[in-house]
């Protein structure tokens, strides 16, 4: 897929898709592999043969309808991506027919309300497991949240039951980095030593490293970087500070990387004083939107209202700039993914009628890479024809994947599970939504 380039963006090389995907719960850096995406098997990681797993004997469905589930916060600010996410899987999938089987899709909620409408690890567990224990259930779409992908792929794994995520984006999930994945990271996932799991986007270690070298080469020195302390957070604001140092920039928040806040804090006026008497020039927030991000950005702004902000596609979203209002004005942000505007072909032409269909309004970000998952799931049901419900038949025609025409250009995935190929999206937030398109950056050094 040809995409535009970016004029005032310093030029660097080729870049793997990453992408957003919040998530829950704390990652303390490795010691393992290298801080490249890995192809083809990650330092330590297990890829094995699903066929001769345990857990993948005799994994078949009866009768003639074929179970596909999704499971992605339908509450909070996640409500406006979600909800799109939803419709077009549904589209895509239900009602379809598979010789004489027939798909039918369910829409699982990982919210809850005790979490403010985000994702809940009590009610992703329940829904991995209502989905492991159906029969019938060949693919598990999800999550959006790489939290919540922790806790439900080894479920799935111990069923030999598919996951494919439009969203996450953490590179623990498929492979290690130095200094931004767990220890132990991500064999612990895959019990069955199999891999279970694919994702159509990138991860932030690579989005991370394209931001950063985005803020060196427009001249931006020192960085202040914060997250809030989730899984997603904490890995693209590690990835992020640890590649700016290693260009060349100064890292000027705790220990030289990403420093936590308290996402239920009521006022940051106090981490505002501590980022000015830093002598930043710039600050990287690793950062869902419903985690505190509004006042985080108000009170930066009122305490420093020429420092220049940049935020990932955990806040890449309307929801986010309706909290921030003005603060968000200036905001540099990133997308792991192709923009809107630069897709092409049946892309193109779907993102047409999509705003034909919902009174001109362009479909959000990751709702282009929830049509793509269910294009994959299409595509993998369609070839294992009488075998659609046997899992593992189901699962390798997934993991196998490679060329495949879908929305965002050609998809496939490497042993990791990994997306291979793609960009990343870079904008500047004007005086309004949406952000205005940059074009494309990337990680060269």
């Amino acid at each position: 897929m040809k995409l535009s380039k970016v004029g005032a963006l310093a030029a660097v090389s080729v870049l793997a898709f990453a992408a957003c995907s919040s998530s829950g719960g704390s990652a303390a850096p490795s010691s393992g592999a290298s801080g490249a995406a890995a192809s083809g098997g990650a330092s330590g990681a297990t890829t094995g043969d699903p066929a001769s797993a345990a857990a993948c004997k005799d994994k078949k469905g009866s009768g003639n309808e074929i179970h596909v589930y999704s499971s992605l916060p339908l509450g909070g600010t996640n409500t406006p991506q979600t909800t799109a996410m939803v419709e077009q899987i549904k589209a895509t999938l239900d009602g379809q027919k598979i010789g004489d089987m027939t798909i039918k899709y369910t829409s699982l909620d990982d919210s809850s309300a005790a979490k403010n409408g985000d994702w809940d690890g009590t009610v992703e567990t329940s829904n991995a497991n209502q989905a492991a224990n159906d029969p019938n259930a060949m693919v598990y779409i999800g999550t959006y949240n790489s939290g919540a992908a922790k806790l439900s792929i080894p479920i799935l794994n111990a069923a030999c039951l598919i996951m494919l995520s439009p969203a996450n984006s953490y590179p623990g999930l498929t492979h290690a980095v130095d200094g931004v994945t767990a220890q132990g990271e991500p064999d612990t996932y895959y019990p069955g030593g199999y891999r279970n799991y694919a994702r159509v986007i990138n991860t932030d270690d690579n989005q991370g490293g394209a931001s950063s070298e985005w803020a060196l080469s427009l001249g931006f020195k020192k960085a202040y970087v914060v997250d809030d302390g989730q899984t997603y957070g904490q890995g693209i604001g590690r990835a992020w500070a640890q590649h700016f140092g290693k260009i060349g920039g100064t890292v000027v928040s705790a220990n030289g990387s990403s420093e936590s806040y308290d996402p239920k804090a009521t006022d940051f006026a106090a981490l505002a004083q501590k980022i000015k008497s830093s002598g930043a020039d710039v600050v990287f927030v690793g950062a869902i939107t419903g985690q505190g991000t509004a006042k985080l950005w108000k009170d930066i702004k009122a305490a420093l209202p020429d420092i220049q902000m940049f935020g990932p596609d955990g806040v890449n979203e309307k929801s986010w700039y309706d909290g921030t209002g003005a603060a968000g004005n200036g905001t540099y942000l990133t997308f792991g993914g192709v923009d809107i505007s630069q897709l092409q072909g049946t892309g193109k032409a779907w993102a047409d009628q999509y705003k034909v269909d919902h009174g001109g309004t362009q479909p959000p970000f990751y709702t282009t890479m929830a049509k793509s998952s269910a294009q994959v799931v299409l595509d993998a049901l369609t070839k294992a024809g009488p075998n659609a419900l046997d899992r593992l038949t189901v699962l390798k025609n997934i993991m196998a994947t490679s060329g495949l025409d879908t929305v965002i250009g050609p998809t496939g995935f490497d042993a990791n599970g990994d997306v291979k190929g793609g960009v990343i999206s870079s904008y500047q937030v004007g005086t309004s939504w949406p952000p205005a398109f940059k074009g494309v950056i990337t990680q060269s050094k």
